[in-house]
């Protein structure tokens, strides 16, 4: 999935668990750490049904769609960050360490095959196949943005009615 939707996972596990548990506790911050961490697997491993090509596609919808992304997971967390920085902290600490920390430093050691023993993501790829290996694939097809589409449009009709 892409980072509007791993930010939007994030802010409603911490939500939820603020409702739940209203004054932050050492439990509620373990809380929205360990569930949105975790929730980063789940929506990885659904990520097989949305448009998540692994490379860059030098087209103009490929191109598009990731400024869209980027801009809209800006827009997210430039709303949310005061309130829910934790929950969109860890529901993208994967990502953050896989393909930003361990990259970079795979880089610099000329070697891009060093980091793939500490990748958090082969865990998606568990979650997948365990539960997931029904779905349809969409990784390649432009079809594949309408999940996400949707989600991030509720997001933003539930913030203009309700927030």
């Amino acid at each position: 999935m892409q980072l509007p939707t791993h930010l939007i996972a994030g802010i409603l596990i911490q939500y939820i668990i603020s409702i739940i548990i209203p004054t932050p506790t050492w439990l509620s911050v373990l809380l929205v750490i360990i569930i949105a961490f975790c929730s980063h697997f789940f929506l990885d491993a659904l990520s097989r049904s949305t448009y998540h090509p692994p490379e860059r596609i030098h087209d103009n919808f490929w191109l598009m769609w990731h400024i869209f992304v980027y801009l809209t997971g800006l827009g997210i967390i430039i709303l949310h960050f005061w309130n829910y920085w934790l929950g969109m902290l860890f529901a993208n600490l994967p990502d953050l360490w896989d393909w930003y920390t361990l990259r970079n430093i795979a880089s610099r050691k000329n070697n891009p095959d060093w980091a793939k023993q500490y990748y958090l993501h082969p865990i998606a790829d568990k979650v997948r196949s365990s539960l997931f290996m029904w779905m349809p694939n969409l990784i390649y097809k432009r079809t594949g943005i309408i999940p996400e589409l949707i989600l991030i449009i509720l997001w933003f009709v539930i913030l203009f009615f309700f927030g």
